[in-house]
C-alpha cells in the first residue's frame, strides 16, 4: 500500500511540477525530505519506537490511538503526544536493555522538531490530502527505518552519507547512549 501512495504522489509530482510542493518521495526513508506531512509521520513513528521501548505490554500504542487525529490535525495531537514522549523517554532511559536505544530515540526527536521552526507557525494545524499521504510514507518509512537490522542500516547509511548524526545508530553510538 505505501508503494503505491509513493508511485502516486510521484507521478503527480511528475505531471503536476507547479502545485506540488514536496519532493519525490524515495524507497527508503529520506532524512532530507522537509515536508511538513512527511516529517510527522517520521515523528509518529519515533513516538511509537519510544512508547514501545519505555513499556514492554503497550495494548493500544499511540498510533492505534491517534494515526487518524495526527495525520489530519497534527497541532493538536502532538502537543500531548510529545508532552507524554517525556516520560517514555525516562522510563525507557532507566532500564539497562533500552537505554542505548531511547537515548538515541531521543535524539531522533530532537532532530525532527527542529525542523518545524517556531516563526513558521511550528507544528501545523492541518495537512492536505497529499501532506496526509506523505504522512502515511512518513510513518511507514521511519518505521522500517528503526527497525533495521545492522546489515541494513550499514547500507543506508552509505546510501545516505550527509544524513544527520542523529540518524547514525551503529553499536558504539547506542553503547554510548545507554551510559549517558
Amino acid at each position: 500500500q505505501a508503494a503505491l501512495v509513493r508511485a502516486v504522489l510521484n507521478r503527480r509530482k511528475r505531471i503536476h511540477t507547479e502545485t506540488t510542493n514536496y519532493q519525490e518521495i524515495q524507497p527508503m526513508m529520506d532524512p532530507s525530505n522537509d515536508n511538513k506531512g512527511y516529517l510527522l509521520g517520521r515523528l509518529m513513528a519515533v513516538l511509537e519506537r519510544l512508547q514501545q521501548a519505555a513499556l514492554n505490554d503497550v495494548n493500544a500504542t499511540v498510533v492505534d490511538r491517534y494515526f487518524t487525529g495526527a495525520s489530519a490535525s497534527p497541532r493538536s495531537v502532538f502537543v500531548r503526544l510529545l508532552r507524554n514522549a517525556r516520560h517514555h523517554v525516562r522510563k525507557a532511559r532507566d532500564k539497562p536493555a533500552t537505554g542505548g536505544t531511547a537515548f538515541l530515540l531521543e535524539r531522533l526527536l530532537d532532530e525532527i522538531m527542529s525542523r518545524f521552526e517556531p516563526g513558521s507557525g511550528g507544528l501545523p494545524a492541518r495537512l492536505n490530502l497529499e501532506e496526509q499521504a506523505l504522512f502515511v510514507l512518513g510513518y511507514h518509512q521511519m518505521r522500517h527505518w528503526a527497525w533495521m537490522k545492522a546489515a541494513e542500516r550499514e547500507e543506508w547509511d552509505l546510501h545516505h552519507p550527509d544524513a544527520p548524526a542523529a540518524y547514525r545508530w551503529n553499536k558504539k553510538a547506542i553503547e554510548e547512549g545507554a551510559t549517558a
